[in-house]
């Protein structure tokens, strides 16, 4: 039975050695190719909602990284970073496009201000995870994921009133996400 599965891989391998041999044998000859050749890239057709948690948190760290110290925070970034918390929501709920559009541009603001370190940063993708899926986080633990966000931001040298309002937003997407859903 093991020499029947070898036979049948070996046979897939030669029927497309043979595919690829003709195809380079027609291009030499100037006949277009019937397929593509296999290393030519691939379209990007992941959609945003076919993304692991785990791939949408790294997401979310990436496009915070993208934002600069001293520079202008664009309208698409903004706009991504709204996306990126729709997507790191995993529960019934995703915050409403106010709230996320309210704490991606208190975070760019922020970020465009003091920049953060990468396990910083990594500390603040932790945190946002937490309030974006508030179901399995006690209000104690709550709390303390408000405090440190506002902490991060005080430490990398922010204005208090600025950090609070950062995690004023937390707050405000995480209890957005804690009612329960309207009949």
């Amino acid at each position: 039975m093991a020499l029947n599965v070898v036979a049948a891989g070996s046979e897939a391998i030669i029927k497309q050695r043979a595919k690829d041999l003709s195809n380079q044998n027609n291009v030499r000859q100037g006949v277009p190719p019937t397929q593509p050749p296999p290393t030519a890239p691939k379209p990007a057709t992941t959609a945003p909602s076919t993304l692991t948690p785990q791939q949408a948190l790294a997401k979310l760290q990436t496009d915070l990284a993208a934002i600069k110290v001293n520079s202008t925070v664009t309208p698409a970034q903004k706009q991504q970073l709204a996306r990126d918390f729709t997507l790191v929501s995993q529960g019934p709920r995703k915050p409403s496009p106010a709230a996320a559009n309210k704490l991606a541009e208190d975070l760019s603001g922020a970020l465009a201000q003091k920049p953060l370190t990468e396990g910083t940063r990594s500390r603040l993708v932790q945190n946002l995870n937490a309030a974006l899926n508030p179901g399995t986080v006690s209000a104690s633990q709550m709390q303390e994921i408000f405090s440190d966000v506002q902490a991060i931001f005080q430490v990398s040298g922010l204005a208090r009133k600025d950090a609070v309002a950062i995690a004023d937003s937390v707050k405000a997407v995480a209890s957005e996400l804690q009612k329960p859903a309207a009949n």
